[in-house]
């Protein structure tokens, strides 16, 4: 068994079929199915059940696939670690929460004299943030800190050997609409707040508190929508006395948004 096998098996799970995978690997079908045919052989265990429709995964085939899958991440990890050293100063990435401040900082890096070929920005939750720039796929994370979830946090950095730096610090800003109770106040209380729905944006599959985008805790009897779209929350947040929370980091009010 080597990684080849392993991804070529992964490949034909994910497509469905032997003959989409091969087209996806750039690989003749027949070389596709005799490597099956060998590792199935060797593991002594049958991965795939082939049918006219395609190719389904036995039960023992399932778990050969989502252990391969984290094989293959940490591989491929290594590869983008230590090879093509000669590309690392070409591309530069950074895996950030969803804040409205990354179009107008990349617009600048743009203007710069740098000598990166390619730039990335990978917008996503606050655990992949991490994982991404665990991994090396990232050179920078940018995620948020408070006095609830900053604990938890640094210590996962600790484990994971990541050092971090304060960039900026700021209030929370309340969202909602213009026609909202509370829009004409310049502040509100939380205790004000316990009145309203709560929107919040998060895309994290696991309910851990620390890794939550939204700024304001919830109590008990608070209504809470969770949502994992920004034009839904802002659709919501136009439609109803709901409310939103954010950095107030915003380069321009989009119109008709809230």
């Amino acid at each position: 068994m080597n990684i080849q096998q392993m991804k070529y098996a992964v490949a034909i799970a994910n497509n469905g079929s032997f003959r989409e995978a091969a087209k996806k690997l750039y690989i003749a079908q027949p070389s596709l199915s005799h490597a099956m045919k060998e590792l199935e052989e060797e593991l002594h265990t049958k991965l795939f059940i082939r049918t006219n429709r395609g190719a389904n995964l036995t039960v023992e085939g399932m778990e050969f696939v989502m252990r391969a899958q984290k094989i293959l991440t940490q591989f491929e990890s290594l590869e983008t670690r230590y090879l093509a050293v000669e590309q690392k100063d070409q591309h530069f990435s950074i895996s950030s929460q969803h804040y409205n401040f990354l179009a107008p900082v990349m617009s600048q890096l743009l203007k710069e004299e740098l000598n990166y070929q390619t730039f990335r920005i990978f917008e996503s939750t606050t655990q992949k943030v991490i994982e991404d720039v665990s991994n090396f796929r990232s050179e920078l994370g940018i995620i948020f800190l408070n006095a609830r979830n900053q604990a938890a946090i640094l210590r996962i950095l600790e484990q994971k050997n990541l050092n971090y730096q304060t960039l900026l610090s700021f209030k929370t800003h309340i969202y909602v609409s213009h026609t909202h109770p509370l829009a004409k106040q310049k502040e509100v209380s939380e205790q004000e707040l316990h009145s309203y729905v709560q929107v919040r944006f998060s895309q994290e599959a696991n309910h851990y508190s620390y890794f939550a985008e939204d700024l304001i805790d919830s109590i008990a009897e608070d209504r809470i929508v969770h949502v994992n779209d920004r034009a839904t929350l802002n659709g919501i947040l136009q439609r109803t006395d709901a409310y939103s929370t954010g950095s107030g980091f915003v380069e321009q009010p989009e119109k008709g948004k809230l």
